[in-house]
């Protein structure tokens, strides 16, 4: 049994959340990796949830890696078509949905009002990150949604070097509190299911709650998207997710890329 995630939690989050399966691991180099490795077995049970107590390499967005020692909260949650309300074309709103998802719940948990969140879906505390999220679509026999996250909770950055200290936080770093990652867990999973449920046709209803938490808005950004390279002032998102930046040419919606400076 795992003093960091006891069975009873496992159990737990199976009844609770609706989950078929919770596969529990003690090292792994990447949740994700291991998913989309066993995507044609874990397709049989969805939804389905891989969890790790250490990852050594996982993966960020593009090229990026996200290093989560112990303490930290690492898992891939795997979603059919019959556990997502958003039809699959659709399933990229998804991303910005899960960091929404984790915001609000670790906003509840601490009681602090220092999150934001960076497009798509970083989540920042006091101007550090916190959390990391990959949302990938796969195709076994249906299309899956695989939803990575890395949550810095228990393993503390205060000792860390200050150039990582200056980009990184830990949640335990402003609770002072150890907290239990099966808690957090289950807190992102009901939200997250509960804010798909609210945004099926448009991410309207997450617009309120974006713009209060939005790190961007008002600071001058540049996107890269294939070969462009867009610059300008963040104007938050639009319903559909889309970055807005205004630039001398006017305003430009991003729908996908990576904000390169800001």
């Amino acid at each position: 049994m795992n003093d960091w995630f006891p069975e009873l939690a496992q159990h737990e989050i199976e009844r609770q959340a609706g989950f078929a399966l919770v596969d529990v691991f003690d090292e792994l180099s990447s949740t994700s990796d291991h998913a989309l490795a066993n995507l044609t077995e874990y397709s049989q049970r969805l939804p389905a949830l891989v969890v790790a107590r250490k990852q050594t390499k996982g993966r960020g967005r593009g090229s990026r890696s996200w290093f989560a020692g112990e303490g930290a909260l690492t898992f891939t949650a795997m979603l059919g078509r019959k556990d997502i309300p958003i039809e699959p074309h659709n399933w990229p709103r998804c991303s910005l949905i899960a960091g929404v998802a984790m915001c609000q719940t670790l906003e509840a948990l601490s009681g602090s009002d220092a999150f934001q969140l960076k497009w798509p879906n970083d989540v920042y505390l006091s101007g550090r990150k916190v959390c990391g999220i990959l949302v990938e679509k796969r195709d076994a026999a249906e299309p899956v949604l695989c939803v990575g996250i890395g949550v810095n909770v228990n393993n503390s950055l205060e000792h860390a070097p200050a150039d990582v200290q200056q980009k990184a936080i830990a949640l335990t770093d402003v609770t002072t509190q150890q907290h239990f990652l099966p808690e957090i867990l289950l807190g992102f999973l009901a939200r997250f299911r509960e804010l798909c449920r609210q945004n099926v046709d448009s991410l309207a209803d997450l617009l309120p709650y974006w713009r209060n938490h939005c790190l961007l808005t008002g600071r001058p950004v540049e996107t890269s998207q294939a070969d462009q390279v867009i610059a300008g002032q963040c104007c938050g998102i639009d319903e559909t997710g889309a970055l807005l930046v205004q630039t001398s040419a006017g305003q430009k919606q991003i729908v996908s890329g990576e904000i390169i400076r800001w």
